[in-house]
């Protein structure tokens, strides 16, 4: 005759169906919240990628602006359709002082877009554009006057002694890029504005 406490005892080593299925679940939902929160880091780690290549691109093409500009002359009267210099820094055109145009192609027949550089290579070739940045929509080009100390853009400035040109940018989406949404000041120096002496100090020859 067997003893009832052995036959309990061996009924209390066993797993019940019920206790296997509560188990299941509980692991289930553990798995699912590690893997919810896996998802969730790299979701965030890619974010945070995206994130530091557009403001790397940025402030390449913030240097980039800064060295041409900087090294080079402001051709004046202003253009009223972008900006227009020349400069002795290394450009695509690949010559110094030959004159560049920095503008926003809106053109959809062109394989440029957004920020744009254009220049002729010589009288005799056609008009040669550089992309500089698709994602620059818009931009704004601002002069400060060396008398009045006031900020203006080309339609008001052909009379103004410049001292430094202001560029602010725009584009669609950017939002999560606070460096491109930041102006980009240029000082400059006193011989770096061409154009006739008249347009560029105001005296009357």
């Amino acid at each position: 005759m067997r003893s009832p406490w052995r036959s309990k005892g061996r009924r209390r080593a066993g797993t019940t169906v019920l206790e296997l299925v509560v188990a299941l679940v509980v692991t289930g939902a553990v798995a699912a919240a590690g893997a919810a929160a896996f998802r969730s880091s790299i979701d965030r780690r890619a974010q945070l990628m995206t994130r530091s290549t557009d403001t790397e691109r940025s402030a390449a093409v913030r240097a980039l602006l800064r060295e041409w500009i900087s090294a080079g002359t402001v051709t004046w009267p202003p253009s009223a359709t972008g900006l227009a210099f020349t400069t002795n820094a290394v450009n695509p055109a690949g010559a110094p002082g030959m004159p560049l145009r920095l503008f926003i192609d809106e053109d959809a027949g062109t394989p440029e877009q957004g920020l744009t550089l254009e220049f002729r290579p010589s009288p005799e070739r056609p008009v040669d554009r550089r992309e500089i940045d698709a994602d620059i929509m818009a931009m704004t080009v601002e002069y400060l006057d060396a008398d009045t100390r006031t900020w203006s853009t080309a339609d008001g400035a052909s009379a103004a002694r410049p001292m430094a040109v202001r560029l602010t940018f725009s584009a669609a989406g950017d939002g999560d890029d606070r460096l491109r949404r930041l102006p980009l000041t240029i000082v400059l120096p006193q011989a770096s504005v061409a154009g006739p002496p008249s347009a560029v100090t105001g005296e009357t020859p």
